[in-house]
């Protein structure tokens, strides 16, 4: 059985902490120690579409928006999607450094604060998630914007809104900040976060035209939610542990938005039992992502020298400040 793992950080929760990631899996999956780990370009939601969409139909950026709008019903769907982010400043740049979890109450008065500054401008809705909201322009606008984990860590720049309407994606981001500003210093809002500074507009593109991808594709979260609700082939909600169960799958593809949230023993004593023949495993890595590549040893290949956990991670952060 040959089996992919994708973990999506679609919001680039994890991209941050690299380090205690890979700590915590080769804890819990210590065989990995004994796989091939590489530094890949490409982030993990671009490195998961590539496979999954036709190649003619490829995209320079993940349609990451598109698929997460379809987990909701909209009678328009909406244009963009509006993510809390922190912006790093330094003299004359910006880079996008995460995107930022709000509490509940917080999340609340933005919407509301949102919905009355821009109410000449857009509906707002929110997001079942409660980590961005959906923004629906009252009229038809020509400007594109990138999703955050295609711009992570990298001068903002060269980001900006492109199209004829760009400007005004500008403007009210303008206005935006001063919005969080002023709501920064409300006596109510005591959980509010410092690190917040920004909202960020993605755009929400077209669903693409999918490509068979494996005979099984299973997961959990919300980009999976958003795959099963674009009726992805050969898709079906199944946990981890059941579809390595699943002998007589050849190929699966197996996806979620969360290191944490993954059985990693179930795939530790799958390894080890011998019932995948080969592993392709992609984890968020920086503004990047790693591949991870195992391949079922042989008797006489266990010889080999297994590198140590220290040696690892000196091996791929040289990789990535090589390639920086």
């Amino acid at each position: 059985m040959i089996q992919q793992i994708y973990i999506t950080d679609y919001l680039s929760d994890a991209a941050a902490q690299p380090v205690e990631m890979i700590q915590s899996l080769i804890a819990q999956c210590p065989v990995l120690l004994k796989a091939q780990w590489k530094v890949s370009p490409l982030p993990p939601l671009k490195t998961l579409f590539d496979v999954l969409i036709e190649a003619r139909h490829a995209q320079a950026s993940a349609p990451v928006s598109a698929v997460l709008s379809a987990r909701q019903h909209w009678p328009v769907r909406p244009a963009f999607c509006l993510l809390p982010v922190h912006l790093g400043m330094r003299r004359d740049t910006f880079s996008l450094q995460a995107v930022v979890p709000l509490a509940a109450e917080v999340y609340a008065a933005l919407t509301t604060r949102l919905q009355t500054h821009f109410s000449d401008d857009f509906v707002i809705q929110q997001d079942v998630s409660q980590r961005f909201w959906w923004i629906q322009p009252l009229r038809d606008m020509q400007v594109q914007c990138a999703w955050p984990q295609d711009c992570l860590y990298q001068q903002a720049f060269q980001w900006q809104p492109q199209g004829p309407d760009a400007a005004v994606i500008r403007q009210w981001t303008n206005e935006m900040q001063m919005l969080l500003h002023q709501a920064a210093h409300a006596p109510e809002l005591s959980a509010w976060p410092t690190e917040l500074n920004s909202l960020w507009f993605a755009s929400v593109g077209d669903i693409p035209a999918w490509q068979p991808a494996a005979a099984l594709i299973a997961g959990q979260g919300e980009v999976f939610a958003g795959l099963e609700a674009c009726a992805l082939p050969a898709i079906r909600p199944l946990a981890l542990a059941a579809m390595l169960a699943e002998a007589r799958t050849p190929q699966a593809v197996w996806i979620a938005d969360a290191w944490q949230t993954c059985d990693w023993p179930a795939l530790s004593d799958a390894l080890q039992a011998g019932r995948i023949s080969a592993l392709k495993l992609v984890l968020p890595f920086a503004e990047r992502s790693v591949e991870v590549h195992y391949k079922k040893q042989l008797r006489w290949q266990f010889w080999r020298k297994t590198p140590t956990l220290e040696t690892l991670l000196q091996q791929l952060e040289a990789t990535l400040m090589k390639a920086s």
